[in-house]
């Protein structure tokens, strides 16, 4: 845990942290934290807890390798940052907000009660990362086809609520084989991360992308109908397109064929993959790098 932006005089600094740690009594948070291994509900209970002691209006943690990114409460003009470690692990940055400056005797309250969150919080990070393992797939770090079912209900049931659109592409790549054969199969790797990392620059963030194995994909998009589909996937078409690989001593580019369809009211993910599927065999028969809407 490192000291936070707001400055604070060094001299001293262990004897008053400890006299703070003599006058705070820790066990009602202690026993709190070890409640829950949802870091969604840990950090909430966390800022309920230090709030008794030292008031703020709000905080929010980021975490890059486990790409968190939580925000609670209000950003306001001041603030208090720390990176939070436990020998040589990174367990991210948390940051306390509040409208006037936090005086020296709260932000020692403040480490008080983050000492006391370290372990719980490694826990909660260990939960979320073995639980995104389960999810994703390892070589592109989206979600994999285990995962598919349970998005999908998620999301049909929204778009019925909202009364919105929701559709599937799917998307294969044109040729893979030969670019194994041709270049390696480490070439081919480099082609579905390069493949991955194009479809996540032309999606939203609320879109879901999922690696069906090999190198067919899918991307469930809400609130799309099936046009705002076909122009999505006419954009990730020509950007594909544009990717021009480096690989060993090889150059090579690849492209990719889809197919769309928009989910109906009572659709099962079984029959909406099956018009998409055979949306995406017509795009492959027909000459391949298009896009064919079911």
């Amino acid at each position: 845990m490192s000291a936070p932006k707001t400055n604070i005089s060094n001299a001293n600094h262990a004897l008053a942290l400890e006299q703070v740690n003599n006058n705070v009594n820790l066990s009602h948070l202690i026993s709190a934290l070890q409640t829950t291994l949802n870091i969604d509900e840990l950090l909430p209970l966390f800022s309920t807890e230090l709030s008794t002691s030292v008031n703020h209006s709000g905080f929010t943690f980021e975490h890059d390798d486990l790409k968190i990114n939580i925000q609670n409460g209000q950003r306001t003009n001041h603030s208090c940052e720390y990176s939070l470690a436990i020998e040589d692990t990174s367990l991210g940055k948390i940051t306390f907000m509040r409208r006037k400056r936090f005086a020296e005797n709260e932000l020692l309250i403040i480490e008080s009660f983050l000492s006391a969150l370290l372990h719980p919080l490694k826990n909660t990070l260990l939960y979320r990362q073995a639980i995104q393992s389960a999810h994703t797939d390892p070589l592109t770090g989206v979600l994999n086809r285990s995962t598919l079912q349970s998005v999908f209900q998620k999301e049909t049931a929204q778009a019925k609520r909202h009364h919105s659109g929701l559709s599937l592409v799917m998307l294969d790549i044109d040729f893979f084989k030969t670019v194994n054969d041709n270049y390696g199969h480490a070439a081919g790797d480099v082609a579905l991360k390069e493949l991955t990392n194009c479809i996540e620059h032309t999606a939203r963030e609320s879109d879901h992308i999922f690696r069906l194995g090999g190198e067919e994909f899918a991307i469930l998009l809400n609130s799309t109908d099936l046009k705002g589909a076909d122009l999505l996937a006419e954009r990730l078409r020509k950007a594909v397109q544009g990717i021009s690989i480096k690989h060993a001593e090889h150059n090579f580019n690849f492209t990719v064929s889809m197919g769309i369809t928009e989910c109906n009211d009572n659709d099962t993910l079984e029959n909406t993959m099956n018009r998409a599927d055979k949306a995406l065999y017509e795009a492959k028969e027909s000459g391949r790098n298009k896009v064919v809407s079911a």
